[in-house]
């Protein structure tokens, strides 16, 4: 029947199945139209195209992998069918399925005109006193699972002419000594990190460091304002500006983007909620929504 015939492609073996799962599934269908020289595969009704193919397949494949992908590509749309085919046939009640479906397009097609409308009309930036209020009320939510810092790491070779320089200057709090650092004495440091401007998760840094913290990081932190250790050719440097222990509800700064996801979804739930009844209200203005029952 030549049903998979894509670039001449040699592959009669896929012939030969695709040919005896049709003759079992497709005894009665439209024989007469399976010598299309367009026709990949068909199941039942369904057809699959060479122009179908075209359009899934991606542009630029070596010859190698269009024959790949065309074989996967059609070896998954039979599979996918063939039991569609035969559960269609023994499936007794199919208005269910039927019914299923329909409801689900709906509410496909529901959420895409909301997704739709809401981009349009309903996004807005979150003001940072909505932000500040949500992480007040809700504080107790957003918890520390592990201690939180500030300060400088750096990772400098033990053998580096730099290394005393950069021991006096990454305690220095003056921003000239900072700017010094950076810009002329990092000579053999390997990893630098400055982050007194912002929070950082603990276990960054500690997983970093070949050192023992003990069994509690709240009591090391607690207790060490600066560490340093060489170990294996290499001086990890350590200072710690601020810290929060676990258990404490997080700094606002890290749990921001959180506040800006759930203030967003329950303005997203809101915004649908009026859009419904807006369009209730016009469709039972208009007469494309009839309700003859009592809602309440």
């Amino acid at each position: 029947m030549g049903l998979f015939n894509y670039r001449n492609i040699n592959c009669a073996g896929l012939k030969v199945l695709i040919s005896t799962l049709l003759v079992l599934l497709c005894s009665c269908a439209e024989k007469d139209t399976d010598s299309d020289p367009d026709l990949l595969a068909r199941v039942g009704k369904q057809r699959l195209t060479r122009g179908d193919l075209d359009r899934v397949i991606t542009p630029g494949l070596t010859q190698e992998d269009s024959i790949t992908f065309a074989r996967a590509y059609v070896k998954s749309w039979v599979d996918r069918r063939v039991m569609t085919e035969v559960a269609t046939r023994n499936i007794p009640d199919m208005k269910k399925i039927d019914q299923m479906v329909d409801d689900y397009r709906n509410e496909l097609i529901s959420w895409e005109y909301s997704r739709l409308m809401f981009a349009q009309h309903g996004t807005e930036a979150i003001p940072d006193d909505s932000i500040e209020s949500y992480y007040k009320k809700e504080s107790r939510r957003f918890v520390l699972v592990r201690p939180v810092i500030k300060g400088v790491y750096i990772k400098i070779a033990d053998n580096s002419p730099a290394l005393q320089r950069v021991k006096k200057l990454y305690k220095s709090k003056r921003d000239a000594d900072i700017d010094r650092l950076e810009k002329q004495d990092l000579q053999g440091v390997i990893h630098y990190d400055y982050f007194r401007d912002h929070w950082v998760d603990w276990e960054q840094i500690e997983t970093r460091i070949p050192g023992d913290f003990g069994s509690s990081a709240d009591l090391f932190l607690s207790n060490n304002k600066h560490y340093e250790i060489s170990a294996n050719g290499f001086t990890h440097l350590l200072e710690i500006t601020e810290y929060q222990k676990s258990g404490t509800p997080m700094p606002i700064e890290m749990a921001r983007d959180r506040i800006v996801r759930e203030l967003y979804n329950l303005h997203r739930g809101e915004y649908d909620s009026r859009l419904r009844l807006d369009l209730l209200g016009e469709g039972i203005a208009n007469g494309t929504v009839v309700i003859n029952t009592p809602l309440q």
